[in-house]
Order: structure tokens, then C-alpha cells, then sequence
């Protein structure tokens, strides 16, 4: 008797993220992991393939994991039983699709905190198909071994401190795809990208440490390259997402000129866990008031990184509030990242989401021509000329443009004074609400041509 309680003071234990009502991706191999006494023997059975027991042993780091294979998604209701020296079961188990999401406040803001729309939302909330998994506020020096957060069904009583956006999304995307939705949040408002990336691509490189030094000091949250990574992010490492969505930008106004080259080093942080062509959708920030100018040169940083491979920007340009920075519409930016999911992770290309972007500049004689991307039915809300074009000959001098769209979708420019354009900008204003969309009804992305901004 002596010898089983200290063999069951040792026993087999999950991580917060493996509990009941959680989700595993479909059509997948998903890792399971816990720990145990070394050289506990445990078994691992998942109802939907009962027959089939799947074993494996604590390792001298008293961890074991274990391999499943799970079926197409459905709404149907799973269990998995792990035996160890004890017995664990996690019910309500969902297959279907999981998304990551994060950043600060604009991705983090809840359902209660209101947004346009709210209260038809808020009516009769039974959505069994939606799980969602808060990620607690955490920050580590190291890499901690478990989050803290449980897993909950969607309803009216738990949607309530939820990511607004990161349920309302979730609830697009298992209406389309039928099936189970899990949405993780791990977000922090006011917190800059450094926090969130893996600590090393700051240790070894003194570009991005010297920018993350230039921060101003933030009272919202941490700052330190990695804090919320290590705590919030990488015990995760190995769960099996479908994307990840990210809303990020705000706090890094003050050191705009790296954040390309940051969003490289996050990306790659992410998918060392998770995996090495994981779909990023991001978000660009709307336009704000930041009192530095710097608001439209983070917009350009962020249209850039989209060099980044297999990731795609969602912009929310016209569902901006420029004396807000946190927008009212969270329903409609919810419904452009669902399409951008659905588009470019699951290849339904009918759910539009694109904005035009910049393509190339030609130039002939005294006019610039611009050519977008997703110009599919290039036109202006107001039925006006394009606004917001400037051009700058070869003193570097901007000046306002007549702009006007060319039947091949093309949109053609001059400006008086200048004889030969060299460079184009366009909305380049923290504030710029400007009136160019294509036919979705996505506003244009502001660019500029020039390096040097």
C-alpha cells in the first residue's frame, strides 16, 4: 500500500489545453502530452477508434506524448481515456478545425466590452460547434511547461469575456465548413510584437534589440522580447492549429521601421511550434490619430511583410474609427478574417477578403500608372476621382495627384510641377479615410514606393 500511494503521488497529468469540450483538428496527427511518474506505462484510447490502444512511457523528464489520428470532422461528441497509475477521460471532445489567435487589445477585446452589433449577437447563445480557450495573462523568463485556461462551450454565460472577434470569426467558419470550430486567444492589449516572438532572434541580433529598446515604457503589459512567448505562446508547442490570426501594431508606432523585419522573426517564432508552412492571417491596423505619423508607416511595414510565404493580410481601412483606436466594427472584422480563412487556408474563393495592393509603378513621361492587386471592379464609394495620390518627382517633394481609373483597372496619375514621377504614395496619413475599393468593397491599402519613409 506504501508503494501505490507513492506510485499514485506521480501519476498521469494533462496540460490545461487537453480538457474536456477542447477540439483536435481534423483529417490529422495530433500529439497528445502530459507527465507522470518515470517509467509510468500509459495507455491512451480515443472513442472514435476504440479498438485501437496507443501506448507510450514517462520519460526520465516524467513526460510521455502519444500520436492519434483523427477522422474528418463532424458535431459529434468524443472521449479520450488516459491510464497511467491513475485514470484520466476527457469528454465532449470536438473534431473539426482549431485557430490561434492573438496580439493586443484590438484581438483580445471581449464581447463585453461592446462593439456595433453586440446585442443582436448577444440573443439566445447556444453554439455547441464553437469551443473556445482563454489563455490566461502570463510572462516567463523561460519557456513555461502549461498555460492557464480551460476550454469552454460557446453560450451566453462564458461568450461574455471572450475575443470578440476570435468567436465571431469562429462561428463563420463552422457554419461554412460544418464543422466543430476551437478557438485559442492568447492576446494581450498594449503589448508590442517583441513580447510575442522567441527571445533568441532578439538575443543574437542587435538591430531588433536596439529597436526594442526605443519603445517608450508601456503600462499596459510587458515589453521584454519573449515574456508573453515563453509563458502565453510556446507551452503550446505541438498542438496541432489550423492558422493562426493575428491583430497587432498599434504598440509598435514608435519603432515602426522594424517591424517588418519583426514580424519575420514572429512568424518563424510561430512556426518552429507549430509548424513549418502554418497560414498566418493578420490584420493591418486601421487608421488612428497616434500623434507621430508613424500609425501609416506600421500599415506600410505590415503590407510588406506579406513577403512573408504563405500568410495574408485582412484590411480593415474603412472599418476604422479614427478617434478610437479599438474600432466598433468587430463583427465586420471578424467576417473579413472568416473570409480570409476561408479563402486562403481552406481555397473557397468565392469568401472575398482582399484589399487592392500595390503591384508596380510605370512610369511614361510626365504621368505614373499604378497597378493593384485584387482590382477586380476598381472603383470609389463616392463615385468620385481616386483621392489621397501623391506624387514626387526627383527633389523627393510630394504633391497632391489628379488620379483617375483606367478602363484595364490601372489607375492613372499626375501632378502639376512634376515633370518625370519618381515616387507614388497613397493614403499616406495615420487618419487617411480614403475612397478607393475594389469590388468587394475592401478599401485599397496605402503604400508608398520610396524605401526611405
Amino acid at each position: 500500500m506504501i508503494a501505490f500511494a507513492s506510485l499514485s503521488s506521480w501519476a498521469v497529468t494533462l496540460p490545461a489545453i487537453f480538457s474536456d469540450n477542447m477540439v483536435l483538428e481534423q483529417n490529422s496527427v495530433v500529439t497528445i502530452w502530459g507527465w507522470g511518474k518515470t517509467r509510468e506505462p500509459i495507455a491512451v484510447v480515443a472513442s472514435w477508434n476504440a479498438s485501437d490502444t496507443i501506448r507510450a512511457v514517462a520519460d526520465t523528464n516524467a513526460k510521455w506524448s502519444v500520436q492519434l489520428h483523427t477522422p474528418a470532422g463532424s458535431h459529434d461528441s468524443y472521449t479520450i481515456d488516459i491510464i497511467g497509475y491513475n485514470s484520466l477521460s476527457i469528454h465532449n471532445v470536438g473534431i473539426g478545425e482549431v485557430v490561434l489567435c492573438s496580439g493586443q487589445s484590438n484581438m483580445e477585446w471581449t464581447v463585453n466590452a461592446g462593439f456595433r452589433g453586440r446585442q443582436e449577437v448577444m440573443k439566445n447563445i447556444y453554439r455547441p460547434d464553437v469551443r473556445m480557450f482563454n489563455v490566461d495573462y502570463r510572462t516567463a523568463e523561460v519557456v513555461s511547461h502549461d498555460v492557464t485556461g480551460k476550454w469552454e462551450v460557446a453560450n451566453t454565460q462564458t461568450i461574455g469575456n471572450f475575443s470578440a472577434i476570435g468567436y465571431l470569426m469562429a462561428c463563420k467558419l463552422s457554419e461554412v465548413l460544418n464543422v466543430v470550430v476551437g478557438v485559442v486567444n492568447s492576446s494581450w492589449g498594449g503589448t508590442p510584437i517583441e513580447v510575442w516572438t522567441n527571445p533568441t532572434a532578439y538575443e543574437f541580433c542587435d538591430y531588433l534589440r536596439t529597436a526594442n529598446e526605443t519603445l517608450p515604457k508601456n503600462i499596459w503589459g510587458p515589453q521584454k522580447p519573449g515574456s508573453a512567448y515563453n509563458a502565453m505562446i510556446a507551452p503550446l508547442e505541438g498542438f496541432k492549429f489550423s492558422c493562426i490570426a493575428w491583430y497587432q501594431g498599434e504598440a509598435n508606432v514608435d519603432n515602426q521601421y522594424a517591424y517588418t523585419d519583426m514580424m519575420f522573426s514572429w512568424a518563424n517564432s510561430m512556426r518552429e511550434l507549430f509548424g513549418a508552412n502554418l497560414p498566418i492571417v493578420y490584420a493591418q491596423i486601421g487608421a488612428y490619430h497616434y500623434n507621430s505619423g508613424n500609425g501609416v508607416a506600421i500599415r506600410e511595414r505590415q503590407r510588406r511583410a506579406l513577403d512573408i510565404p504563405n500568410t495574408a493580410m485582412v484590411v480593415i481601412g474603412e472599418l476604422s474609427d479614427t478617434v478610437n483606436i479599438h474600432p466598433a466594427y468587430k463583427m465586420e472584422a471578424a467576417e473579413r478574417f472568416a473570409n480570409a480563412v476561408l479563402n486562403t487556408v481552406y481555397g473557397k474563393k468565392e469568401y472575398k477578403y482582399a484589399a487592392p495592393l500595390f503591384k508596380k509603378m510605370d512610369v511614361v513621361k510626365n504621368k505614373a500608372y499604378i497597378t493593384f492587386d485584387n482590382a477586380e471592379g476598381l472603383c470609389t464609394s463616392d463615385g468620385k476621382a481616386p483621392d489621397w495620390f501623391e506624387v514626387a518627382g526627383a527633389d523627393g517633394k510630394y504633391v497632391p495627384a489628379s488620379a483617375k481609373i483606367l478602363k484595364d483597372g490601372r489607375v492613372e496619375l499626375s501632378a502639376k510641377g512634376v515633370a518625370t514621377p519618381v515616387n507614388v504614395r497613397y493614403a499616406w496619413s495615420d487618419t487617411a479615410m480614403p475612397n478607393l475599393r475594389n469590388a468587394a468593397g475592401v478599401q485599397a491599402s496605402s503604400f508608398i514606393t520610396a524605401d526611405d519613409f
